[in-house]
């Protein structure tokens, strides 16, 4: 008896714990998304990935993107911790910054937005009108005073940051 020929899917893989040594090696991580910028409109986002248990994720790996040709990654030290330098947006009413989040056990990255505290009441950002009133702060960085936003990334529970499906 012949078989018929089967095709199986190849199961997905969890992404493995190699930012630091392929992504991240030296030289590959840019955590100055403005270096051209003047330094008075230079600001700084920094905050911590935590997981679902509220334990940081020391090995994450961020890529930031925006105003079409403002581009950066970086990764967590060790404490789960980040922090790159760039502008604040102008371009829309709401201006934010993609994020694009990869970490050992996601099956898929993660895409978010960072928001700003004096941007998010727009009724005019398609994106985040869709968002629930209720879910929204998790999109928004926080001033910290001066130049400085935190803006912490919480990959799944109660407080899980909302992420997207662009697909």
């Amino acid at each position: 008896m012949t078989m018929p020929n089967v095709h199986l899917l190849t199961p997905s893989q969890t992404v493995g714990p190699f930012f630091s040594d392929c992504l991240l090696r030296d030289g590959a991580a840019c955590t100055d998304l403005a270096p051209d910028a003047p330094t008075e409109h230079r600001i700084v986002i920094y905050g911590c990935v935590y997981d679902g248990a509220g334990a940081a994720v020391p090995d994450a790996m961020l890529e930031l993107w925006q105003d079409g040709s403002r581009f950066g990654r970086v990764g967590t030290d060790g404490d789960g911790r980040f922090e790159v330098t760039t502008v604040k947006p102008v371009d829309t009413d709401a201006p934010y910054i993609s994020v694009a989040v990869f970490a050992r056990g996601l099956l898929n990255h993660l895409y978010t937005r960072i928001y700003f505290p004096d941007a998010t009441g727009s009724a005019t950002d398609v994106v985040l009108t869709r968002v629930p009133a209720e879910r929204r702060p998790t999109l928004v960085a926080h001033h910290e005073g001066g130049n400085r936003y935190r803006f912490d990334i919480v990959l799944q529970g109660r407080a899980e940051t909302v992420f997207f499906d662009f697909a």
